[in-house]
């Protein structure tokens, strides 16, 4: 039996009672600061054996388009549903149309589908999730590049010095830095930015602001000639590090090349178990990170267009 459940008080019951505790992603309030309150209802859906509950899927509603996804919407990644893999088939069924399940975790995926393989369409659309684990090179970035060829190598060391040679300060600190990475990212994106929207900008503040809150938030603010250029906004929880946001001015060359190398560099003296870079961007596979595949399941099927060669 499924059940779905739309109060607050109760759906945050049943994340607490089913949540692993065990990531970032699993936390009601950071997934509550993704959360659109004025946009969004809840809709999480419970499955019962025998009057026991034992499966959730946390959905929530798009009040504007008739939409459904898993409440923190699409931005965290590599998630898994807190289901029993054989259940999943009465989920989909029980699904509304027009549900999306970002960037579900690869492996997951595998489990629903070795226990429903007919689903299989649902889920057409694959990405990677980059990551770096320190001690594979030693907690420090620069053993790391090592492992570039050799004219790859000599170019990135180059250009690291090149930026270096400014006039330059870098300071960590818990900072809400939002004003600044909204700034950055408008001037180098302008409409096209995510930012360039009140809601894409309010979404920011709330997750800056839980992350302070909940003591996880490092920021690293690098300024050239007094002026700051560039920020990175990080979580720092449970032996994770995940790269959330990042910016700089894009006038200055290679100093978003520094800014990630700096950020990666904090999380290796933090001596974290994973430095994730979450989803997209190529840069980050020619970094050599290690890819997890991520796949959206969406109802109803969605066609792919192959890529184009």
């Amino acid at each position: 039996m499924i059940r779905v459940e739309t109060s607050q008080d109760a759906c945050r019951a049943l994340w607490a009672a089913f949540s692993p505790h065990g990531h970032a992603w699993d936390d009601w309030d950071l997934m509550y600061a993704f959360h659109d309150q004025d946009h969004y209802g809840f809709h999480f859906m419970v499955h019962s054996t025998d009057g026991e509950d034992d499966g959730l899927v946390p959905l929530v509603h798009d009040r504007r388009d008739d939409s459904y996804e898993l409440f923190g919407g699409s931005y965290p990644d590599a998630r898994v549903l807190w289901i029993k893999p054989a259940q999943f088939a009465a989920f989909c069924e029980a699904f509304p149309d027009r549900t999306d399940l970002f960037d579900l975790k690869g492996s997951f995926v595998d489990e629903l589908l070795a226990a429903s393989p007919a689903l299989a369409p649902h889920f057409a659309e694959v990405d990677q999730r980059y990551y770096l684990v320190p001690a594979e090179f030693g907690n420090d970035f620069y053993n790391h590049i090592q492992t570039f060829s050799s004219e790859k190598r000599k170019g990135f060391l180059y250009d690291l010095r090149k930026v270096q040679e400014k006039n330059l300060e870098m300071r960590w600190s818990e900072d809400d830095e939002s004003d600044l990475f909204i700034a950055l990212v408008n001037r180098n994106f302008g409409a096209e930015s995510d930012y360039a929207a009140p809601a894409g900008q309010a979404e920011l503040k709330r997750v800056i602001h839980d992350l302070r809150e909940s003591g996880w938030l490092r920021t690293l603010t690098i300024a050239v000639d007094g002026v700051p250029q560039a920020c990175s906004m990080s979580a720092h929880a449970a032996g994770h590090w995940i790269a959330l946001y990042a910016s700089s001015n894009n006038d200055i060359k290679n100093l978003g090349k520094l800014l990630n190398v700096e950020t990666i560099q904090a999380a290796c003296r933090a001596r974290v178990d994973e430095i994730s870079y979450m989803t997209g961007m190529a840069w980050k596979a020619a970094w050599k990170m290690k890819g997890e595949t991520c796949r959206t399941f969406r109802k109803p099927v969605r066609v792919v267009e192959p890529a184009a060669t």
